[in-house]
């Protein structure tokens, strides 16, 4: 099940990390002619906030834009929120130790009582079935390997089940996930991965490392060109906030 199956409108939307709004684009679509849909944008940073603003103005959607964590989800009264999308950024909020938890019991505040919450994640790396997914695996060790030299915290993914597991403890029950893949048949499928990584390249100690990373990078590249794609294994995971 995912959002687009349900009844929109009058109801409150949050989006819970909108990063560059790839999610928060697609949200503006389904809430475009929708009476009463208000959307809720809420990241860490505000880095592309007015650039979304900009690119949504004169759209029909009444949009709020908060700066918040997704733990703490400042602005965002409890029982309010209708229908709760995180969209790959619990792998960030994971990057320290115990967030995740207690952001799932954030989300379960604000949620209104059968509320219901969406959620898209990239499996863990350690799930490869095919070339074309050892290729996306190993794009994440080498940038989770750059990211832990340079000082910040790399993405942890989670285990579907943990996450189910996690969301049960919180309080929210109904909860079940699918898996799915997705295929990029381009090399451009890496340029993200690159300009990531470029930027990384950077901050690292010596010309040695930076060698020996930049040598990864091409290295991967030829993969992508020899196995011809590079599949990405994801999960939807939804769960409701029981009813009383």
């Amino acid at each position: 099940m995912s959002i687009e199956n349900e009844n929109l409108n009058n109801k409150v939307i949050l989006e819970v990390g909108s990063g560059r709004g790839d999610t928060t684009r697609k949200l503006v679509g389904l809430l475009s002619g929708q009476v009463g849909a208000r959307l809720i944008i809420t990241d860490v940073s505000d880095r592309f906030f007015q650039q979304l603003r900009d690119e949504f103005q004169g759209r029909d959607v009444q949009i709020q834009f908060i700066r918040t964590g997704a733990h703490e989800l400042h602005g965002i009264p409890n029982n309010s929120v209708d229908y709760l999308v995180c969209n790959y950024t619990l792998c960030a909020v994971n990057s320290q130790a115990g967030l995740v938890a207690l952001a799932l019991r954030r989300f379960w505040e604000v949620l209104k009582s059968g509320g219901k919450l969406f959620v898209e994640e990239e499996f863990p790396v350690n799930k490869q079935d095919t070339p074309a997914q050892q290729i996306w695996a190993e794009k994440w060790r080498i940038l989770k390997s750059a990211m832990s030299l340079v000082g910040k915290f790399p993405y942890h993914e989670i285990e579907p089940e943990t996450l189910e597991g996690l969301c049960r403890l919180v309080g929210f029950e109904d909860t079940r996930w699918t898996a799915h893949t997705e295929t990029f048949r381009d090399v451009k499928a890496l340029d993200f991965f690159q300009k990531r990584l470029d930027a990384l390249l950077t901050q690292l100690p010596n010309e040695s490392l930076r060698a020996g990373f930049a040598e990864l990078a091409v290295m991967l590249h030829k993969k992508v060109i020899q196995v011809g794609a590079m599949e990405v294994p994801y999960y939807r995971l939804t769960a409701h906030k029981r009813v009383g």
